[in-house]
């Protein structure tokens, strides 16, 4: 009776069944050895372009261009790891600096980030990474960094279709509660004043960089999906001057790096001014 009961069985080693199984098995190892490795060895970086960022640095009281302050782009990698218990995770890709002329005009190139077009299925499955960013840092010893407190951005925006031509300019206030009250009053779109030329007006400095009584907007999403950024379009930033020691030291972006040659001497030469020079540098 058992071995009646054998002879049925549908999974014996001879059994053409159990021998397509363990076929089927086996491609499904293979082909999953070969996925992990892909993901570890060959992952690939999403498709992306380089664009140019440029833009102008001024003084915010003058409106005068400052000269020999130094721009940092920084670009990171995002990616969804293999196994994670935090989700996506960002590292640094690439980062590039120059420094301001005469004019206080800059331009770098590099790739166009894709912060709002990552995939995260495809990301996982491929190991795709995707290039974010960039992040921009600008400083000038004895003015507060882009990005603090006081500053204003003023860049063209240009769309024929929906018949738009003029500046947006961005300036939240010198103090928090102007910010807080700008940031209510502008939620999810942009101070927008209509002019002719915008892009040639900023290159001139052919504006008051200041709001009119009547100020229009335009959606900040949308200006995003247009392209019209920050420094992917020309821009003009504009510096308040530091005016005490705190804030000059709060300005301090603190690069020491070999990556940023001229962001870190300019850091240094700051810092040897507010604390003395460094005598581990001494022989």
């Amino acid at each position: 009776m058992i071995e009646s009961e054998k002879e049925i069985l549908p999974y014996r080693r001879n059994h053409p069944g159990w021998i397509l199984t363990k076929r089927i098995l086996k491609g499904i190892l293979i082909l999953f050895v070969l996925w992990i490795l892909f993901r570890i060895f060959c992952s690939p970086g999403a498709p992306t372009t380089d664009i140019t960022y440029q833009g102008k640095v001024i003084d915010k009281g003058t409106l005068k261009p400052i000269e020999g302050a130094v721009v940092v782009a920084v670009w990171n990698k995002w990616y969804m790891p293999l196994v994670s218990f935090e989700g996506s995770e960002t590292k640094f890709k690439d980062a590039k600096e120059i420094l301001t002329d005469k004019n206080g005009d800059w331009a770098i190139v590099g790739p166009k980030g894709q912060n709002r077009y990552v995939n995260e299925k495809k990301s996982w499955f491929y190991g795709i990474h995707y290039t974010v960013g960039p992040t921009f840092t600008i400083y000038r010893p004895g003015y507060k960094k882009y990005g603090s407190l006081g500053c204003f951005s003023a860049y063209p925006c240009i769309n024929k279709e929906h018949n738009l031509e003029g500046i947006v300019l961005y300036r939240s206030g010198d103090t928090w509660p102007e910010v807080r009250k700008f940031l209510k009053k502008h939620e999810g779109s942009l101070p927008f004043i209509p002019a002719k030329d915008p892009e040639k007006k900023l290159r001139k400095l052919d504006f008051s960089f200041q709001y009119p009584e009547e100020v229009k907007e335009v959606g900040s999403m949308w200006c995003s999906r247009k392209g019209i950024e920050p420094f992917a379009v020309y821009t003009i930033v504009g510096l308040p001057k530091a005016r005490t020691r705190k804030e000059r030291l709060d300005a301090m972006p603190g690069w020491n790096t070999e990556e940023l040659p001229l962001a870190s001497k300019i850091n240094s030469e700051e810092r040897e001014r507010l604390f003395g020079p460094d005598r581990r540098n001494k022989k």
